[in-house]
């Protein structure tokens, strides 16, 4: 025999109170639109400390795929609240008081869970991944796991829903909530987002001496028929990502033939000095060649590709400029960073480099010096000499020592 109260109610305004229904709905669209902002400016938040190092730029692309997320996200929490909220309090429409009860702790349950297994992933990838030396973006969220970004809003929204149906028989009202939750999703998608601009343009502000050099340089070889790549520039603005890491070993290694090096190897080669890229600094320790732990050609190789070169080319050109850009390492100021007022992001950032030279390399100094004595020795390269200024060798505490180096 079937008990008084078995069968569900209908849902409706009614059953659930209309007061505490129209309450329910503003309070769920208000806690959406404060954890869409929320989401938003934190999602901005973690992607600053990834600027420390190679930072997070996401594309407009993959920032509307966000945003789109969190609207949804949000909306699902912002339901979660209503849920708890409509079947927090007693209602004399149902009997077994029971599953209210139930009801409205499951919707606290998975609001919280859902949000706090977001909030943990979403803060893992800027303050661990990116943190990482050599990481490159390895762990692709939005291309390989862009159905997750799918299954979390939607599951949260259907499990308020699968409590809700112990409660009462809800007929259409799931489908006229699945509207509703997409009128409020695109409504917090095109209302809550943040200008991500801001820390777009501080990043590049900062960097506009090395990418103006990136840009001017592949524009001069779309000149000469030389075409870079988009990825080959993307990898050039970064500074410990695995491809950049692996681009300046292999344009370093370049110079070890006997053979001629080709145009874009010698133009990446300017770049990648002249923009402090390195293969990996400190990699050699004290039991081996420190010199290793120089990023570039050696001087000496620079001359022997000067050496086989018609003197008016454009890779002795290049080679002459190559030069520049190593002299202007050692050249530059030792103690920048106590008048930093007086200097440019970039040049901080040179100076910090070549203490860091000074201290993990023995003989590129003297090296550099000695080639550049010997070409300026030599007529022939008159009209280059101009681009290698002479300088004062630095011994920086006894760290740095001389090498005698056989030029011919």
């Amino acid at each position: 025999m079937l008990n008084k109260g078995f069968l569900k109610p209908v849902i409706s305004i009614e059953k659930i109170g209309k007061k505490r229904f129209l309450t329910g709905i503003v309070i769920g669209v208000l806690v959406a639109f404060l954890a869409s902002y929320f989401l938003n400016y934190s999602r901005e938040s973690m992607r600053m400390l990834t600027f420390f190092a190679d930072p997070l730029i996401l594309s407009d692309k993959e920032f509307r795929l966000y945003d789109l997320f969190f609207a949804a996200f949000s909306t699902s929490l912002g339901f979660g609240f209503t849920i708890a909220y409509w079947a927090g309090r007693r209602n004399p429409n149902v009997k077994r008081r029971y599953l209210l009860t139930f009801a409205a702790s499951n919707a606290w349950m998975v609001s919280i869970v859902a949000f706090i297994l977001v909030a943990r992933y979403g803060s893992l990838l800027p303050i661990i991944m990116y943190g990482l030396y050599g990481y490159d973006g390895q762990f692709d969220l939005l291309n390989d796991y862009w159905f997750i970004f799918i299954i979390i809003p939607a599951y949260v929204f259907f499990a308020h829903w699968n409590t809700i149906r112990l409660v009462f028989r809800t007929r259409y009202w799931v489908i006229i909530s699945i509207g509703f939750y997409l009128l409020i999703s695109f409504l917090l998608y095109k209302t809550t987002g943040v200008d991500r601009n801001i820390l777009n343009q501080t990043y590049y502000s900062q960097h506009k001496q090395k990418f103006d050099l990136i840009d001017s340089e592949f524009e001069k070889a779309r000149k000469i028929g030389i075409f870079f790549s988009d990825t080959t520039r993307d990898i050039l603005r970064k500074e410990n990502s695995e491809r950049t890491m692996n681009l300046v070993l292999q344009v370093k290694q370049a110079f070890s033939k006997d053979s001629k090096v080709p145009v874009d190897t010698l133009i990446l080669q300017k770049i990648v000095i002249h923009n402090l890229n390195k293969h990996g600094l400190f990699f050699f320790r004290r039991n081996d060649d420190w010199d290793q732990n120089w990023s570039y050609a050696l001087p000496e190789q620079i001359y022997h590709q000067i050496q086989i070169n018609d003197l008016e080319s454009k890779e002795t050109e290049l080679l002459f400029e190559i030069l520049t850009e190593q002299i202007a390492i050692f050249t530059t100021p030792d103690n920048a960073w106590v008048e930093k007022e007086k200097y440019t992001f970039y040049e901080l950032q040179k100076s910090t480099y070549r203490r860091n030279i000074m201290r993990n390399t023995e003989t590129i100094q003297s090296r550099l010096l000695q080639v550049i004595r010997k070409l300026k020795s030599e007529q022939r390269f008159e009209k280059y000499h101009y681009l290698i200024p002479e300088f004062e060798f630095d011994d920086f505490d006894g760290r740095q020592k001389h090498f005698d180096l056989e030029i011919t």
